[in-house]
């Protein structure tokens, strides 16, 4: 997970955002919802519109905003709601978010191992039967008093768990060992409750980052080698190449960008 800024640009210096006529819609879908409350049945066709869809894809470089693996190419995507629009499990008289369905700053793009919940099933080397996992409807406060239970309270006062990619930065809190296993630095608990319920701890996906692992370490292997001292076009090349994987359009950025920083953990 890295942070994305939410306002980004494309390479033509266009906010990336749909265009005005969606946020017309969106708002006059938002002011249903707060009328109707908990009784309101989220548009499908308006929180995940085409023209949020391919937003969210370019805002966050085809990737699912919270495992970072892409996500276009093979297979279709949700608009997550990071606040659930329906309900929220740990609170039961919680009406969920509905006011916040239509609202572009709650809507995210994800996998649907991140956001449904899903086996984390056997693999040839590793047998073993693991829970289930994925977000759903949860959303974990560190104080449930702080909870918004409607469209009157403020949100941004709520002490949330989960860390928000477009509001914090993620490196401050996860951490990747050799294997490509996620963990939360220092045990903190925003990281340790983001990674369980997002997931992120799945076998499949952790072996996919250990590729990056490898790739990322085998570059800073040849960085350090003396003998590319004195070939400085292979200098230059393998540091761009280090960068491009740092990079936010690369899957697994965040994980790269921690090997990149804590090269000894990794053996270099």
């Amino acid at each position: 997970m890295i942070y994305v800024e939410r306002d980004g640009m494309d390479d033509a210096g266009e906010v990336i955002r749909p265009d005005d006529a969606w946020f017309q819609l969106a708002g006059n879908a938002t002011a249903t919802a707060i009328a109707e409350q908990n009784k309101h049945e989220a548009n499908k066709a308006i929180y995940a519109h085409t023209k949020v869809k391919k937003a969210l894809e370019r805002l966050f470089h085809d990737k699912c905003a919270y495992c970072e693996s892409k996500m276009t190419a093979t297979a279709d995507w949700d608009v997550e709601h990071f606040r659930p629009k329906g309900r929220v499990a740990e609170r039961e008289n919680h009406p969920g978010y509905y006011w916040l369905t239509y609202v572009w700053e709650n809507l995210y793009p994800s996998c649907q191992h991140c956001n449904q919940r899903r086996k984390d099933r056997p693999r040839w080397e590793d047998p073993t039967e693991l829970p289930a996992g994925g977000k759903v409807d949860q959303f974990p406060l560190l104080d449930e008093s702080t909870r918004a239970m409607g469209p009157a309270d403020d949100v941004h006062a709520e002490h949330t768990l989960l860390i928000d990619p477009c509001f914090d930065d993620p490196e401050d809190y996860l951490g990747y060992d050799p294997t490509g296993q996620i963990f939360s630095l220092n045990d903190n608990p925003s990281g340790e409750r983001t990674i369980d319920v997002f997931h992120l701890s799945r076998r499949r996906l952790r072996d996919f980052r250990r590729e990056t692992v490898v790739a990322v370490r085998s570059v800073l292997k040849l960085i350090a080698n003396g003998a590319i001292a004195a070939n400085a076009s292979a200098a230059n090349d393998l540091n761009a190449f280090l960068e491009n994987m740092q990079a936010g359009k690369s899957q697994h950025a965040g994980l790269a960008r921690y090997v990149a920083k804590h090269p000894a953990e990794f053996g270099v």
